[in-house]
């Protein structure tokens, strides 16, 4: 897409300023100028126009962002990504404060995260309960402050071989700002149609320029979130005098990322980025009923989860080249992350009088060092690149108070056992090589090979090849066809928990414990992949095309929880366990139309339509501890749980001092399972609208609303009941791609210097 704007003209600055003719050039003539996006992530052998690249890829600029009126990285990709889906959970543990996230259907650990290039570590969350994502472990999205992004590419293709483990469905690489942005600060608040929601979010931007382009750059971000409830009735016998919340849960979040480069006279350049985050949550169970012989709590109570999340990430590395040629690039990686669980205004019912009323339940933590050294040349039209990279992970769980897990154990989430207790390791070590090679002057190739070997599972081999033909200069065709594989998180191969829910002990023990052996449990090996892609780019004119892309993902040996089974352990009634359980087959579709327009009047019409189909099956089963009768629910969750059908259309019009935006959603229907059920729940379309007037050069106050005409998913069709359904306490499915907390407004002004 070709673009004309200030972002774009700061953008080039960014990533072209070693090039000295546009540094003779002003800076009124940088931003006039008219360039298409670039993208690195896709290949090693540097930037290039998106819409050129052999593979699917697709980028959002800051600029874009600013006119959403999004806080959170989360919600930004799912304004923007058709196929990216990121339901808001309630009432399920870590789940409600830690968001799962899928792209084009496949499960949150198989979409890898990238950082300027590098990889993010994933959170140390499980999700262990009837969510989208279950089984899965992922990267906290909203560690990152919005502000500090410059732009966003996305990958849509396999891409295993090229960066390893978790990039089966495709990567994401967030691009921090780097030079040339101006100053800013931000305020912005809103609420809920319902008169709930108050979110308040403060931000700041500081740029220091130094010699040789260098930069210093420092995002500060303060958001604060405040509870929506969404609660049906509660009908039960002995209702307590607390309501359940259902809905988004309150938290506060604090946020800083630096960004810096340090370029030095030898050509060498020293590059520093840092993400910190520290997050207060709170969300709830199912709220207990009243009880006249209970010494605490006659009347009931609500237990109240608390997720203290601290996570953070440091890369520091040096880059440069050799006189031959030959560039390189040193880097090393660092990333934290922890959770502690702390429960209040709740009992353990088995200690009576005695029981507290606050527990600390444990904490979960996930660390993870990466250091790569790569290298890069270019041979006329050859460009070869090669690296290694040594990655060593940790993953611990910690035992909650005495009080928080001994027989029943805190009511709504049960503290972790020292029988639970965790504290595991392993490394790996990866050699890759990939070239891209010009065969002629409308044909290109590009292949990847990587070799990764771990000291939990053993080794790993993984290609890729890309083609790209040039039709004539308007049209050309794209295909690729690659290897993966996702390695079982440290998370999947030692997690183990208990809790008790409706008075049955339910457990998830690891697949070493004697008890999941004697169920058909083993160790767990590397999810395999195969992808296919193939499409192509039609440029009807510089500022207008049209985009299509077909894609086959087949994964053996995917992970999954067992079945619930009855449990051979005393005092456990029920357990669960990771197994290699199932082959999938993903296929589907993007078609994306983009299209700039400029009147006489000068004014600026952008629109884009994105459209994705993806389809999941289940194709085979490899545990008798799986089946399709038995596992009915996870399997129905994993092929209808999402929408198959997503459509994105975004409209930008700016003239004179205003900015309109317009984004019009579509999500297609979905079903959900209770009692070996399947319900299914309608398309819906959402509008989200962002109105801005510039009312100086430098100060801007803009009025928006997402879903602006309160649109929430129907709830459950045929289904009654004292928890989940139409007259229930849950009356929504947890799977709702959009929420069902209704119309979001909001206020925002924002101030450059």
């Amino acid at each position: 897409m070709k673009i004309t704007s200030f972002a774009i003209g700061i953008s080039l600055m960014s990533t072209l300023h070693a090039q000295t003719d546009l540094l003779d050039e002003s800076l009124e003539d940088i931003m006039n100028i008219e360039s298409e996006l670039t993208a690195d992530v896709g290949s090693r052998s540097g930037a290039k126009g998106f819409l050129n690249s052999n593979t699917p890829v697709d980028v959002i600029t800051f600029s874009q962002i600013e006119k959403s009126g999004l806080t959170s990285l989360t919600d930004v990709l799912r304004y923007f990504v058709a196929g990216f889906n990121a339901p808001e959970t309630s009432v399920a543990d870590g789940s409600d404060h830690v968001r799962a996230f899928t792209l084009r259907g496949m499960s949150s650990d198989q979409v890898l995260v990238l950082v300027n290039g590098k990889r993010l570590h994933t959170s140390s969350l499980l999700h262990v309960n009837g969510t989208i994502g279950r089984g899965s472990s992922n990267v906290d999205l909203d560690t990152v402050a919005v502000t500090s992004i410059e732009k966003i590419e996305i990958l849509r293709d396999g891409a295993a071989a090229q960066y390893g483990s978790d990039a089966i469905s495709g990567v994401i690489n967030i691009i921090l700002k780097g030079i040339g942005h101006s100053n800013s600060v931000s305020v912005q608040a809103g609420q809920r149609k319902e008169g709930d929601g108050l979110q308040l979010n403060a931000d700041t931007f500081i740029s220091i320029p130094l010699k040789y382009d260098g930069f210093v750059n420092l995002t500060m971000q303060a958001k604060k979130q405040e509870q929506t409830n969404r609660v049906g009735p509660d009908t039960r016998d002995n209702a307590p005098s607390v309501q359940t919340h259902v809905g988004i849960p309150d938290s506060k979040n604090f946020l800083t990322v630096l960004n810096a480069e340090i370029p030095q006279e030898n050509n060498m350049n020293i590059y520093i980025n840092g993400i910190l985050n520290y997050r207060d949550s709170e969300a709830s169970a199912f709220s207990r009923v009243s009880d006249p012989t209970r010494p605490i709590f006659p009347n009931g109570f609500l237990p109240l989860i608390n997720a203290d999340i601290l996570d953070y990430s440091l890369t520091m590395g040096v880059k440069g080249g050799f006189e031959n040629g030959v560039t390189w690039d040193l880097s090393n990686v660092y990333g934290y992350n922890n959770i502690e669980y702390n429960l209040n205004d709740t009992i353990n019912f088995s200690l009576g009088a005695q029981s507290p009323t606050s527990f600390n339940a444990g904490s979960l933590t996930f660390i993870q060092n990466t250091t790569n050294l790569d290298f890069k040349k270019n041979i006329d039209t050859l460009s070869l690149a090669a690296g290694v990279e040594y990655r060593y992970e940790s993953y611990q769980i910690k035992s909650g108070d005495f009080a928080s897990y001994i027989d029943t154990g805190s009511q709504g989430f049960s503290g972790y056992r020292p029988e639970n207790k965790v504290d595991d390791s392993r490394t790996n070590y990866a050699l890759y090589i990939e070239g891209a090679y010009e065969v002629s002057e409308n044909f290109s190739s590009q292949v990847a090979v990587r070799y990764e070997n771990y000291s939990d599972f053993g080794p790993t081999t993984n290609a890729k090849l890309a083609f790209k033909y040039d039709v004539n200069e308007k049209l050309f065709l794209r295909t690729s066809g690659s290897t993966g594989f996702r390695a079982p998180s440290l998370a999947q191969s030692h997690y183990s928990h208990t809790s008790t829910f409706s008075g049955l002990v339910e457990g998830t023990i690891d697949p070493s414990d004697p008890a999941a052996i004697a169920l058909g449990a083993k160790d767990l090996e590397a999810e395999t992949s195969k992808h296919f892609t193939i499409g192509s780019v039609y440029k009807f004119s510089e500022k207008t095309y049209f985009m299509i892309d077909y894609f086959y993902t087949e994964v053996d040996d995917r992970i999954m929880l067992s079945n619930e089974f009855a449990s051979t352990t005393p005092g456990i009634d029920k357990v669960r366990f990771f197994t290699n359980a199932v082959n999938t087959e993903t296929q589907g579709i993007d078609i994306k139309f983009n299209h700039t327009h400029t009147f006489d009047n000068k004014s600026i019409l952008n629109l884009g339509v994105w459209y994705n189909y993806n389809d999941n099956k289940v194709t085979g089963f490899n545990e008798q501890s799986t089946t399709r009768e038995n596992s009915f629910e996870q399997i129905d969750r994993v092929e209808n749980g999402q929408p198959k059908e997503s459509l994105k259309i975004l409209t930008t019009y700016s003239i004179n001092q205003y900015d309109t935006t317009l984004n019009l959603n579509r999500y297609g229907s979905y079903s959900q399972v209770r009692d070996n059920v399947s319900y299914d729940f309608d398309p819906e379309w959402t509008l989200d609208v962002d109105l801005s007037y510039k009312i100086t050069d430098t100060f801007n106050l803009a009025i928006g609303a997402h879903n602006i005409f309160d649109t929430v998913p129907n709830k459950w069709d045929g289904l009654s009941g004292e928890f989940y359904g139409h007259d229930g306490i849950k009356q929504y499915s947890r799977y709702s791609p959009f929420g069902y907390s209704g119309a979001y407004y909001y206020v925002r002004t924002s101030f450059k210097f």
